[in-house]
């Protein structure tokens, strides 16, 4: 990333920063957490037995006890951890993330959850000294151009190292409270004399601030974030002068922490990754606020509007009353949402969870006819609703999908009311559950134990979730990693599968192929000549198939495939000896190529008495020559290789040989990964890829999520299809990506983002 603010150090100066802050937190924290274990093991000693404690005392103590013996190892890994994880990060490599998590091991979301708690504790401790490290380590990390959310300076990153240090799975639920109870006690005072030091390396952060935010630093000069950025996206910067476009408008004048400008005006790349530090005046619903107006307006017709207007007097529920209010919700008969995700309800999914919403808060006391919600809430409940909406028309959900995303409805109501990020980041623990989750659903009808396994443990997921998010985000990211867990495993089946047909589909183009090369080659020799029918008979029974076997294991330009063809034009020049009774010729030519012949029947299999007499009725009816050559040809025609589609075409052949050239060659340069949306006969799309594309023939063999045959077509009849818009040629992206892109469109954001 170049800089011309002379308060950005350099590249090499930055990364010597880098190394010697990496090696300060591994050294002073692993130094100072020395005697964590004995300590534990002590504070283990002091507490009583009792009827409560009577079986997991014993067990805890024997547990820490067991880490004491290996204290030295663990040392040494935890200095070890704590500076890979900081140079991971320098090096934009996965930042540690600890052991994989199943979502039904109490323990392991027990310790998740505790270190999240733990890190507030640590930073309530730490006060403005905390605040401090943040602003350091934010600044840091922009002026090296990597995100600073996962930076393993921060105190999450260094409880992720340090988590990482240790087995999960051999703790118990009685031994991690105190664990990390224990580690919040230390790591606040290891904290509170390593902050100084450790900004004293990488700066307070406080003059790149200025010169980062600043308008007047011209970082952020030429212009605001203005409109939405699509995580990796980049969208031109709006002009100063562009004014009176909502809450957009607000930050035309004041640059972006998002959207810094090299010293020649130029717009580099950014990282937009981090939720965390996003300004409260560029959050998500602020910068749409204007476009969900307008587009109420616009869905408004027979509704009376998606939003209940108040009154004058109405009584406006606050964040917090609402997230009560939901929580209460949340885990009731989702199926008001589900009519509404499936069109049996004459109202639109926003109405249908505002009515959910406001009929709970009239068992709360309020009226529902003097009670609205504020603004932030109602464009989160529509924002939510679009995203269900268009992820529901976009994927082939059976039953079973769709009540487990009328179960998520409010938790994700909930979501966006605490944190709107969901809607732009891709890597939001929400939305990464609802990717996995669309992907362990769409098309899965639980045909077959696998479907029937994963849509099983999509469901007790999604139960889960329901059952135990209040405001914590850790359990959604539990729950994305159970379920990306089993989709690897999906994966790696869809791909075997994948493999499978298309190796089975290669193997009957090839055997056509090699079918008709022998065909030509026979009918070839036999052009113009007069046979007998014994002779023809061998021919056309028993060396065509010795030309077949030849062309798909040595190929048509191979000696061997060449020598086979030989011994085809000497078996013609026998029959042509036979019929012009030149015996001695005739004897020669057969006792020359006796050995070659018997070796080829064996190439086919026959092998034997069975060639032995296969040759001697070659040789019966070459002596005899008592029937009159005849000319004959092959003329068994290979049958022509019919589409594969799961849609009704009509009168597709005529048009398949009517369709654009232009479009036909364009799909004919698509390749093996091309992402498609298949529209089914329902109107329904489906995700699909293409698998493999004949190198023989051109066709094209589609599949979807889990490796399955979907069509098997020639490029004219995808271009049929492509035109009919049944096929829509689409990148691999992440589902919730795909409807985010749709949501900004509906709203008019992105033509708004990208107006220069």
């Amino acid at each position: 990333m170049t800089r011309n603010d002379s308060t950005f150090p350099a590249t090499s100066q930055v990364e010597e920063q880098q190394r010697k802050a990496a090696r300060l937190v591994a050294e002073f924290v692993s130094a100072k957490l020395a005697p964590f274990w004995s300590e534990l093991k002590s504070a283990l000693d002091r507490i009583p037995a009792g009827p409560n404690n009577f079986t997991s005392l014993p067990r805890d103590q024997f547990i820490v006890h067991g880490m004491l013996d290996g204290t030295q190892d663990w040392h040494a890994r935890l200095r070890a951890t704590l500076e890979a994880d900081a140079m991971s990060w320098w090096h934009r490599q996965t930042a540690r993330s600890g052991t994989a998590l199943t979502l039904m091991g109490e323990s392991e979301l027990l310790l998740e959850i505790d270190s999240q708690q733990a890190n507030e504790v640590v930073r309530a401790r730490l006060g403005p000294l905390a605040q401090r490290l943040d602003r350091a380590v934010d600044a840091f990390a922009r002026g090296a151009g990597l995100p600073g959310h996962d930076c393993p300076l921060s105190v999450e990153g260094i409880t992720r190292s340090f988590m990482s240090t240790f087995d999960r799975e051999a703790l118990t639920p009685t031994l991690i409270p105190l664990l990390m109870r224990h580690y919040e006690a230390q790591m606040a005072v290891v904290l509170r004399a390593l902050i100084p030091e450790l900004l004293r390396v990488i700066g307070d952060g406080e003059s790149r601030a200025e010169a980062y935010d600043s308008p007047a630093s011209g970082q952020a000069a030429s212009g605001g974030s203005g409109g939405w950025q699509p995580d990796g996206g980049m969208v031109e910067t709006l002009p100063a002068n562009v004014g009176g476009h909502g809450a957009a408008g607000i930050e035309e004048s004041q640059g972006s922490e998002h959207t810094p400008a090299s010293g020649s005006g130029a717009r580099v790349p950014v990282d937009i990754a981090s939720y965390a530090g996003v300004r409260p005046e560029t959050r998500y619903r602020a910068r749409v606020h204007s476009q969900l107006d307008a587009w109420r307006r616009r869905v408004s017709n027979g509704e009376g509007g998606p939003r209940i207007a108040p009154t004058a007097m109405a009584r406006v529920i606050n964040t917090s009353e609402v997230l009560t209010i939901a929580s209460v919700l949340q885990g009731d008969d989702p199926a008001p949402f589900v009519r509404a995700l499936r069109g049996e309800d004459d109202r639109s999914l926003p109405m249908v969870i505002r009515h959910e919403l406001m009929t709970a808060a009239g068992q709360f006391g309020f009226d529902p006819q003097q009670s609205s919600f504020a603004e932030v809430e109602e464009d989160a409940v529509d924002l939510v609703a679009m995203l269900f909406d268009g992820l529901q028309r976009a994927n082939a959900f059976e039953e079973p999908a769709t009540q487990m995303m009328g179960k998520l409805v409010v938790p994700y109501v909930k979501v966006a009311v605490i944190d709107d990020s969901l809607f732009e980041n891709r890597g939001h623990p929400a939305r990464r559950l609802l990717d996995a989750l669309v992907e362990a659903c769409d098309g899965n009808t639980g045909d077959t134990h696998a479907s029937r396994s994963m849509l099983e443990r999509a469901s007790q997921v999604v139960d889960q979730v329901v059952a135990r998010f209040q405001e914590n985000m850790a359990i959604f990211d539990l729950a994305a990693r159970e379920l990306q867990e089993l989709l690897d495993r999906q994966r790696t089946l869809a791909e075997v599968t994948e493999r499978r047909i298309t190796e089975t589909l290669q193997g009957q183009e090839r055997l056509r192929q090699a079918r008709m090369a022998a065909d030509e080659a026979v009918n070839a020799s036999l052009e113009g000549r007069k046979v007998l029918p014994d002779t023809f008979r061998f021919l056309s029974e028993y060396w065509r198939n010795v030309l077949v076997q030849g062309w798909l294991r040595f190929g048509d330009r191979s000696p061997r495939y060449q020598a086979m063809r030989a011994v085809g034009d000497a078996l013609l020049q026998m029959d042509a000896d036979a019929v012009a009774l030149r015996s001695r010729a005739l004897a020669a030519g057969f006792e020359h190529n006796r050995s070659a012949i018997l070796e080829d029947l064996r190439f086919v299999g026959l092998q034997g008495e069975a060639a032995i007499e296969a040759l001697a009725r070659l040789a019966s009816g070459l002596l005899r020559a008592d029937a009159a050559p005849d000319e004959a040809m092959l003329s068994n025609p290979l049958e022509p290789l019919l589409d594969e589609l799961p849609l009704h075409v009509p009168d597709l052949e005529r048009r398949a040989r009517g369709v654009d050239s232009v479009l036909v060659a364009r799909v004919r340069r698509l390749r093996a990964g091309q992402g498609l949306r298949i529209i089914e006969d329902g109107a329904q799309e489906t995700m699909a890829k293409i698998a493999w594309v004949s190198a023989i023939t051109g066709r094209i063999l589609v599949v979807n999520r889990r490796g399955e045959r979907r069509m098997v077509v020639r490029p004219e009849t995808l271009a049929v299809l492509i035109a009919d818009g049944r096929v829509l040629v689409r990148s691999v992206e992440p589902p919730v990506d795909q409807v985010m892109a749709q949501v900004a469109d509906s709203l008019g954001e992105r033509r708004f983002a990208q107006t220069v």
